[in-house]
Order: structure tokens, then sequence, then C-alpha cells
């Protein structure tokens, strides 16, 4: 059943879907991983996700990690400020005047929204990060350094195998300027 809901919501958010997986695609030929299944919208737990060969180095599983992670929030955040700002903060539903619609704004929202959904690693990439950054042989200082983005990463791939960060992000669109007012006052 968690398949079934993992796979429809990444349907409905394609633009998120198709981008991680190409930034973790690209990631791969950065750091000369080699691909198993190159596919990116497979109707399976894989959705939006590259298969790979397992990872032996801390250094690798983290890219793997963390810069398909960052792509996906800054796009995401630039998308989902101009079609939140635009639609719940200025209110601009509509054209001017006129009965049309501004799809435009809506376009904004919904990719920024499929972004923000489509940010965190695979759970056995994050699982194979845990096991490389949290035994004995990485020093202290390592661990203590990585372990905020760990903990981001590591949960946020259990949220989004539920389905879960559909819905925070949604809520966090909705929230957005609600922010910007309270950091940037100049804009009551």
């Amino acid at each position: 059943m968690t398949t079934i809901i993992y796979v429809i919501i990444k349907y409905i958010t394609v633009a998120g879907t198709f981008s991680k997986a190409f930034f973790e695609h690209l990631t791969c030929r950065v750091y000369r991983i080699l691909i198993e299944d190159g596919r990116y919208l497979v109707p399976t737990e894989m959705c939006g996700h590259i298969e790979h060969e397992f990872i032996r180095k801390k250094g690798v599983i983290f890219g793997l990690c963390f810069f398909p992670f960052l792509y996906s929030l800054i796009i995401g955040l630039i998308f989902t400020g101009i079609g939140s700002m635009n639609l719940f903060y200025l209110g601009e539903f509509y054209f001017g005047d006129s009965n049309v619609p501004n799809f435009l704004n809506f376009a904004y929202l919904w990719l920024g929204i499929s972004f923000l959904t489509n940010l965190f690693p695979q759970i056995e990439d994050a699982l194979t990060l845990k096991e490389l950054i949290y035994n004995k042989e990485t020093n202290f200082l390592t661990k203590v350094l990585a372990s905020p983005i760990f903990a981001i990463l590591y949960c946020g791939a259990y949220l989004e195998r539920y389905g879960i960060t559909f819905i925070t992000s949604i809520v966090f669109a909705f929230l957005m300027p609600k922010f910007f007012a309270a950091v940037l006052p100049s804009m009551l």
C-alpha cells in the first residue's frame, strides 16, 4: 500500500521526481559510480531514484545523498517562493480584472512543491551513509559535523518513502508568505 501511495505522489510531482533522478544520475557520473538501472520513472520504490552499485566510500555516499538534495532544495525554494508569494500574499489568482486564472503562478507553485517533495535520498543510500559515517573508524569531529545534515537526510528519506513530504511541502508553501512577512517586515 505504501508503494502505491509513493508512486502516485511521485507521478503527481513528476517534475521534481524527474529532476531529482537526473541530479542523482549526474552525481553518479561525477563520482564515477556504476549505474545499474537508469530509468527515472519506474513504478516501484525506485521511482525518482537511480539504482547504482553499492558505495563503500564516505565522501562518495555523502555527495550522492547531499548534492541532489541541495540542488532540489534551492530550485524548490525559488519556485515555491514565487508561486506562494504571488498567490497567497498578493492574491494574484487572475490576470488583472478578468476571470482568466493566472496559470503561471499555479505552475510555479506546483513546480516548487514538486521539487520540495522530492528532496531526499533513497532509504538504502541514507542507511549506507549512516553505516559509513557512524562506525568506529570515523573520527569524532567528522561524526559531530555530519550529524545535522545526516539527520535531515535520514529522516527525510523515511518521510518521503511514506509520502509525508508531499504534505509538508504543501503546508510549507502556504506558510512561506507568513515566514517572509515575519522575517522581512517591510513586506507588510
